[in-house]
């Protein structure tokens, strides 16, 4: 790892001035292609079958890769299959190394979990918010009622998107030309942590990452639900893996925060009393959360760091593989 640099602006993934490889993709591409990819890690419990209407009706495509025999899944229209055996971070690894080209002819790779209850119309909806803001890294929110890890990913109807520093690894949205940037974090051997990251390899300004909050999902299964499969003996080997990336990389733990908020009226919130006065909308939840203590704690901890803290990123430049 080396000091950061200043980095100038990054063009889009089909820029082709000075880049004959883009510009072979760029014809050999179909214009009838959708701009959006989603590929995600699933099992037996997978809830996909509620995501591939919008492959189907030529919004996004995806890319299924299972980590458990699946004999019954095959490609159809807009819709890949692979069968790849192993944990969900090495999985992505795997799947970044052979589908490169492919991945890079997207405007935006989407990684999501496979217990995520999404709409295609809000896939598509989230899809278009990240590319209309030009955002880096962005995630939907969570609906009420969802298990969570940060209370500033719960859903607050009263935004569209809050502009963050930091987007954690459950659903993040990645624009094409961070894909590469951020890729040695998948390749690190790391299953836990490198969201913590990825966001401070990326960070230029307060409008790069967002959490959208007009299509949220339904996070369906406990933080940590399936530890054993991705090579943990039990949640609490996450922490490890998250120390251990913070240490690696220099990176100290800042918590989700906001910088503005964009309202749904269209107007813009910016201030730390601001933002933390109109996150107490997700106390609203309450009655919906499986854990209502869960919620109490980490809601107070997040109006703790939004008003002492606010949101903050640090600056560190990854690797590239050769």
């Amino acid at each position: 790892m080396r000091p950061a640099k200043a980095l100038a602006k990054p063009r889009p993934a089909w820029h082709c001035r000075g880049n004959p490889q883009a510009r072979r993709q760029k014809m050999d591409q179909p214009e009838t292609q959708p701009r959006y990819l989603i590929v995600s890690r699933i099992g037996p419990d997978s809830l996909h079958p509620q995501w591939i209407a919008g492959a189907a009706q030529g919004r996004y495509d995806v890319l299924l890769s299972s980590f458990a025999p699946l004999p019954h899944l095959h490609d159809t229209p807009g819709v890949t299959v692979e069968h790849r055996p192993g944990p969900k971070v090495a999985g992505y690894s795997g799947i970044l190394r052979d589908h490169a080209a492919r991945l890079a002819r997207y405007d935006y790779v989407c990684f999501m979990d496979e217990d995520l209850r999404i709409s295609a119309d809000q896939i598509a909806g989230c899809f278009a918010l990240a590319a209309e803001h030009r955002l880096k890294i962005a995630q939907p929110a969570f609906a009420w009622g969802s298990h969570f890890s940060y209370a500033a990913t719960l859903r607050q109807p009263q935004f569209r998107l809050r502009f963050v520093n930091f987007i954690e690894m459950c659903c993040p949205i990645f624009r094409q030309d961070v894909v590469a940037t951020i890729a040695p974090l998948y390749h690190s051997g790391l299953e836990s942590g490198i969201d913590l990251i990825w966001c401070n390899a990326v960070a230029e300004g307060p409008r790069d990452f967002a959490v959208i909050d007009a299509f949220p999902a339904l996070h369906t299964r406990p933080v940590g639900g399936k530890a054993r499969a991705n090579g943990f003996a039990d949640v609490h080997g996450y922490e490890a893996h998250i120390l251990d990336a913070l240490a690696r990389y220099g990176v100290p733990r800042h918590r989700m925060a906001t910088y503005e908020g964009l309202r749904l009226d269209g107007r813009t919130v910016r201030g730390r009393l601001p933002l933390a006065l109109a996150s107490l909308s997700v106390f609203g939840a309450l009655p919906q959360q499986p854990k209502a203590r869960t919620l109490v704690k980490c809601g107070f901890d997040m109006l703790w760091q939004q008003v002492l803290l606010g949101a903050r990123n640090s600056k560190i430049t990854l690797e590239r593989e050769p």
